[in-house]
């Protein structure tokens, strides 16, 4: 079967799998009705491939490429708009096929199609305004107003950690000003990607105004090794007072997440006793997902409660 993948590497990804399945068949490695349903399932990763990746032939298909399409998957089973057991059938095809054709230099891992992460179960205690800027006080008091800042940045614009600490007060309290959002770099892997945050917030600007005083005086360098120096050396005492309060870092993310949902979808998060409809609860958590940072959809869970109309299994199978 190697062979058979050398002579399909270059040909089109849709035509290449069909022919290795054929073989397959003919070997008697599949029966007719298994190579007919991977037949089928290959065509719809072929079609997500050259859609989403431009990949339309065999050579180009990676690991990486495979990951990106178990995402898609879990979108769409957490759209409610795939079951489970589709989503796992239509990975087991992509391994399936690529297994047959490298003779088992492409390993076969069983599917797992599931939303990694946890789920919030308690209210975010920084939506309590009082007991988020006692915190505040102690931060600046007993720490330092860089570190007060950088609170405030998380809490009220839903930014990383690592954001807030490198964060140009300066230039998007002017970008907010003028346009009404700021632009943010962003990315888990590979090259970062700009997201656009909108201010719209009355806090937000509030909370930009003081950023940029204090910047005026100090503001760290971007670098790696500062990163890692002000992990050390800072971080933890500032965890230390926001535990005092009953807070931390993401629990600050989560109440702005909270409150960003309600703005979209009318309703309060599901965290806090909200039951927004189908459509209106997606389309809140499309838009928490990306201010935060590009999140993955089902990543939300952690922020603003799991949603009420998740259907665990939607119609129809593969088998």
């Amino acid at each position: 079967m190697k062979q058979s993948f050398h002579l399909h590497f270059d040909r089109d990804l849709r035509k290449a799998g069909s022919a290795i399945l054929r073989e397959a068949g003919r070997r008697g490695l599949l029966s007719q009705h298994e190579a007919m349903i991977h037949d089928h399932q290959w065509a719809q990763f072929s079609i997500y491939a050259k859609e989403s990746h431009d990949v339309n032939i065999l050579e180009l298909v990676n690991k990486k490429l495979v990951r990106q399409y178990g995402e898609e998957l879990c979108t769409q089973v957490y759209h409610g708009n795939l079951s489970v057991q589709t989503a796992e059938g239509l990975l087991e095809t992509v391994s399936s096929v690529m297994a047959l054709g490298t003779s088992g230099d492409w390993k076969v891992v069983m599917p797992d199609i599931g939303f990694p992460g946890h789920t919030r179960i308690t209210a975010p205690h920084s939506l309590d305004q009082a007991k988020f800027e006692a915190a505040v006080g102690d931060v600046q008091a007993c720490l330092s107003e860089h570190l007060a800042v950088v609170l405030m940045l998380v809490r009220h614009l839903g930014i990383s950690l690592r954001e807030a600490v490198f964060f140009d007060a300066q230039a998007a309290l002017e970008a907010a000003k003028g346009d009404g959002c700021i632009s943010l770099e962003s990315g888990k892997e590979g090259p970062y990607t700009q997201r656009i945050i909108n201010i719209s917030m009355p806090k937000q600007i509030a909370v930009l105004e003081t950023a940029s005083a204090v910047q005026n005086v100090h503001r760290y360098p971007q670098s790696k090794q500062t990163w890692r120096l002000w992990k050390q050396n800072s971080l933890p005492a500032a965890k230390e007072i926001l535990l005092f309060h009953g807070l931390s870092f993401c629990d600050c993310r989560a109440a702005f997440a909270c409150e960003l949902y309600k703005q979209w979808s009318g309703h309060e998060a599901p965290i806090l006793g909200g039951s927004a409809p189908n459509i209106e609860d997606l389309d809140a958590r499309d838009h928490v997902a990306y201010e935060l940072g590009n999140l993955r959809i089902w990543e939300t869970d952690a922020y603003v409660g799991t949603r009420i109309n998740l259907r665990k299994e939607a119609a129809g199978t593969n088998r």
